[in-house]
């Protein structure tokens, strides 16, 4: 079976700090299904209207010369350049292409152009009406903390407190704004805090960072499926969170997060703290519930499915 993906979320180059969950997943299935034949298409997205339209007339020529049974495009906007290809289309929506304006309008005007729709998690599929829910999985052992951090204890509070901002500051949609407060908060309340930033951090010592923090702190305005909760979960890394995507139901499954239901600075504060003065050692934390739903090769199976599905019901 060949596949093509097209997307405008994927690292190159000019842009290599793009997030690299697309280029993860497609690495994840050639991995788990080398009976896949995966090739990747990228559009260059921060100049959408001659890309996209440059694409459109492009892509059905690239479709047939390759012979491909199934197009993937991930995010909304991709579709765009898909709607002369005739091939089977999948289309996965990550979040700000169904929750943002002007995007989310495009996204579901264009969704019905698709053969199946993926949702990576249940609030975008109540938002859009249908679709699979299939969350971009991790490689779980890759964070699996190593033996060196097998007696790693909580932090004392009042105490020093490596507190984890997930993502570039830059980046708005993750208002660092309110990350920042709360550090203030904490440090009003007697504690010492260093704030560690995600961001220019080669993707190998990614696990470092979380290894090394002891806290994470998402305060994003938006998201869809945030990888990096899976992230901190795979490393036993205790987290704070607000409302968004579906950091919720990953919280459930485990002890060692809290979701936060406003956006006030004292109350991810409190939470905070109440959260490290009951954990005292990082081994024993449990995410046993959370390692095959979040492993990238389960995620890779269940679009192989789909792929399948699709090529059954054209025969």
């Amino acid at each position: 079976m060949r596949i093509l993906v097209v997307t405008n979320l994927y690292p190159t180059p000019k842009r290599p700090s793009v997030s690299p969950f697309v280029k993860e997943q497609v690495e994840s299935m050639r991995e788990t299904c080398p009976e896949l034949t995966i090739d990747v298409r990228v559009i260059e997205g921060h100049r959408p209207r001659k890309e996209y339209l440059q694409e459109m007339l492009l892509l059905p020529a690239v479709v047939k010369r390759g012979g491909y049974d199934v197009v993937h495009a991930h995010f909304g906007l991709t579709l765009i350049s898909l709607l002369f290809v005739r091939t089977p289309i999948v289309i996965t929506f990550h979040g700000t292409d169904l929750l943002v304006n002007p995007t989310r309008y495009i996204s579901r005007f264009l969704a019905p152009t698709a053969s199946k729709v993926i949702v990576v998690a249940q609030r975008l599929r109540e938002r859009l009406g249908y679709g699979e829910v299939i969350p971009c999985g991790i490689r779980v052992g890759d964070f699996t903390l190593p033996a060196s951090c097998e007696n790693k204890t909580g932090p004392s509070i009042p105490g020093r407190i490596r507190v984890l901002f997930p993502a570039d500051p830059a980046r708005k949609v993750k208002d660092y704004g309110l990350f920042q407060a709360v550090c203030q908060e904490l440090e009003r309340r007697g504690n010492k805090v260093e704030k560690v930033h995600l961001v220019n951090v080669d993707r190998v010592r990614v696990r470092e960072v979380y290894w090394n923090s002891d806290i994470m702190l998402l305060t994003s305005l938006s998201e869809g499926s945030p990888t990096v909760i899976k992230e901190a979960i795979a490393a036993k890394l205790p987290f704070v969170s607000v409302d968004v995507g579906d950091v919720k139901e990953w919280e459930a499954l485990v002890e060692f997060g809290v979701v936060v239901s406003d956006r006030n600075p004292m109350t991810i504060a409190d939470n905070v703290i109440s959260l490290l003065s009951r954990i005292k050692q990082r081994a024993l934390l449990d995410n046993s519930k959370c390692v095959e739903a979040m492993d990238a090769a389960f995620a890779a199976k269940r679009i192989k499915r789909i792929y399948e599905e699709l090529l059954e019901a054209r025969r």
